[in-house]
């Protein structure tokens, strides 16, 4: 249920209380709001005093900073007219309502920012998912590089289980290796023996040893029956557990082991030849555990992230260094992450949902088709497997620099900002009531004095309803040009020929007066210049900062430490709005310097920008006239002629992958 948080004096913020339903509650300072939102509430709206807002700004600024923002929706309520000045002084808050706040509006900017909060929620969540598997491909990749370079046995089970530990947290952990009869020809049968053991707690009195390999065991278990196994708590055993875990070390060391998971080292055959037991897994790595009292609190069960990453460890020394093994785990991790970065740039930029999965689709579509030509212009351009899939990469990453592109300039659905049209609107509104006032005064004075004749009254008011009429057509003018369509010539130099009052600095716009907005003109330099956008809602200054997410993706992309195969990620992605006549960006490449795989992502990218049927500022096309748009493009000399045909040819707009994830809207 959404709950509502009044920061100030309910009655002076709140006309006619809340609506039905709606848990309210009133606070009065920013460390009341954040236990109401931290002990009982999930999420919820705050409508704020200014003054509240202005009297703790900097802790404010920073909790939102800090997490605050994914808590709440903060809302200042001003009084009419002072809406802008407030965004102006609090630019931190999220919406203004201008007084009175009723129970209908109130309960529509309830439902939005509700939303937002959720919304939100899940970007942060993502963030720190995505930031959780950088850390943990960058961990594993310095794992692997440690253990190909060490040849010592010893060293290495040393390093494996260190590593194992240090990646899930765990306090102390074992390392056992199965001893097949058939190697040892004791007679005795299979054995497992206990190598090593490690503990941040106390100091393990270790002796290697051998036991029988069977099932009585957990360490046992796991070499019989090749199953991982994960124990919240190993005195807490089912009593139908097939087998049990040892205390005496816990005995005579005052340790006491909880958590436990245990996974088997198999070689490239699958046979287990090794156990990996971690034990303890600890909230905090730092923290000793004793008195023994601790581990109830201290200790959580491990996860199935600590699942994976200690299978992976515990692969790699299975195989002796098997490099390929780590690289296909460190694959399975990079997905992830990859899928993590694809949703992230979604969440920021939704309109643009599935773009580049789309994207990724038709270029490896194409990139396929181009491999199997044999004569021919293409006829050069091969790809290997391992190239096919650093393609695929760049397709989905090449737009993930829009995380570092301002969410206003990404989510803008019209030509003017909310906070601008509403300005507008109460301008005008401003204006009118100044045109009736002073046709209702000059009506007066001809009263007064005497000459309020039939005549002069019905000029007086042919004069009004003219006035009237030219500011209701521009004000009408204004509403529909603020929609993301594409504007007629005449209309848009109707815009572009209207006078404005022009402002050196946003600042002076901002602060200017309302009430010398009753004389023309009557509307800035600034929303001239917006609203004379010819296709979609975003002015020249605004597409140049959302353009910059080429760099910002190539920023980002040559951060990552690529394996010999993907190096060519950041390069294909970075050149993906190259044009060949140079007018592309960002760097304005010449048809020599852009990759092959640019060229074909371009194409993916301009023919699914067209056909998507989820941009605000624009409807569809059909397949046939985004293709005649590209092949107009060809003939301009901006895409590549060669590739463009195998799309058209072979149909790669055509494949079922990429209908599947076009998005059926009206």
């Amino acid at each position: 249920m959404a709950h509502l948080l009044i920061w100030g004096v309910t009655h002076e913020i709140l006309s006619g209380g809340a609506p039905p339903g709606t848990p309210t509650e009133e606070v009065r300072s920013l460390a009341a709001l954040q236990a109401v939102l931290d002990g009982r509430v999930a999420g919820a709206m705050v409508l704020a005093d200014p003054r509240c807002l202005e009297a703790e700004r900097e802790a404010t600024e920073a909790w939102l900073r800090n997490g605050g923002a994914a808590q709440a929706f903060l809302v200042a309520v001003a009084d009419l007219g002072e809406g802008d000045d407030v965004l102006n002084r609090l630019p931190f808050v999220d919406d203004v309502l201008v007084r009175p706040v009723t129970p209908v509006r109130l309960l529509r900017k309830l439902e939005r920012g509700i939303d937002v909060v959720r919304n939100r929620r899940v970007i942060r969540q993502l963030e720190e998912k995505l930031s959780r598997r950088g850390d943990e491909l960058a961990e594993l990749n310095k794992i692997g590089v440690a253990l190909s370079a060490e040849r010592d046995i010893d060293k290495l089970l040393e390093l494996i289980l260190q590593k194992s530990r240090e990646i899930t947290g765990a306090d102390a952990g074992s390392l056992y290796l199965v001893e097949p009869a058939k190697e040892t020809g004791n007679g005795e049968g299979d054995r497992l023996r206990f190598e090593l053991a490690q503990n941040d707690t106390v100091k393990v009195p270790f002796e290697k040893s051998t036991m029988p390999l069977d099932s009585t065991s957990i360490a046992g278990y796991v070499a019989v029956m090749g199953e991982k196994q994960n124990v919240p708590d190993v005195y807490r055993l089912s009593k139908d557990s097939p087998f049990h875990v040892s205390r005496s070390f816990d005995e005579t060391s005052g340790y006491r082991s909880k958590s436990m998971l245990v996974v088997p080292m198999r070689d490239h055959h699958g046979l287990v030849i090794g156990v990996i037991q971690l034990i303890n897994k600890k909230r905090d790595r730092t923290t000793v555990l004793q008195p023994a009292s601790l581990v109830e609190d201290e200790v959580i069960t491990f996860t199935s992230e600590d699942e994976k990453l200690a299978s992976s460890l515990a692969s790699q020394a299975a195989v002796a260094f098997e490099n390929a093994d780590l690289i296909r785990r460190i694959r399975r991790l990079f997905d992830e992450f990859i899928e993590a970065a694809v949703v992230a740039v979604e969440q920021r930029d939704p309109p643009t949902s599935n773009h580049s999965r789309r994207v990724a689709v038709l270029t490896v579509g194409l990139a396929k088709k181009v491999d199997a030509i044999s004569s021919g212009p293409l006829a050069g351009i091969t790809l290997t497997p391992e190239q096919l899939e650093e393609l695929r990469y760049a397709a989905l990453l090449h737009d993930f620099g829009k995380v570092a592109v301002q969410e206003k300039y990404l989510r803008k659905k019209n030509k003017l900002y909310a906070g601008q049209m509403i300005a507008i609107k109460q301008r005008f509104a401003y204006i009118l009531k100044c045109i009736e006032a002073d046709h209702l005064r000059t009506q007066l004075d001809l009263q007064a004095r005497g000459r309020a004749t039939a005549q002069a009254l019905d000029a007086l008011n042919a004069e009004y309803e003219r006035r009237r009429a030219d500011v209701e057509h521009l004000r009408n003018a204004v509403d529909s040009a603020n929609m993301p369509t594409v504007v007629a010539q005449e209309s848009f130099s109707a815009f572009v020929d209207l006078p404005a009052r022009h402002f050196e600095r946003k600042e002076d716009e901002e602060s200017f007066p309302v009430e010398l907005w009753a004389e023309p003109p009557f509307l800035s330099s600034a929303e001239v210049e917006a609203l004379s956008v010819r296709r979609g809602s975003l002015a020249a200054h605004e597409k140049a900062e959302i353009d910059k997410h080429v760099g910002h993706t190539y920023e980002f992309l040559k951060k990552i430490p690529w394996t010999g195969e993907f190096r060519g990620i950041p390069e294909i992605a970075w050149a993906h709005h190259e044009k060949l006549d140079g007018s592309g960006y960002p760097r304005g490449l010449a048809a020599k310097e852009i990759p092959p795989q640019a060229r074909m992502m371009t194409i993916s990218d301009i023919y699914d920008a067209l056909v998507a049927q989820d941009r605000p500022y624009k409807k569809a096309e059909t397949a046939e006239r985004a293709l005649d748009i590209l092949h107009g493009d060809v003939k301009d000399g901006l895409l590549d002629g060669d590739l463009f045909r195998v799309f058209v040819d072979a149909k790669i707009y055509d494949l079922p992958e990429f209908k599947a994830l076009i998005k059926h809207g009206t």
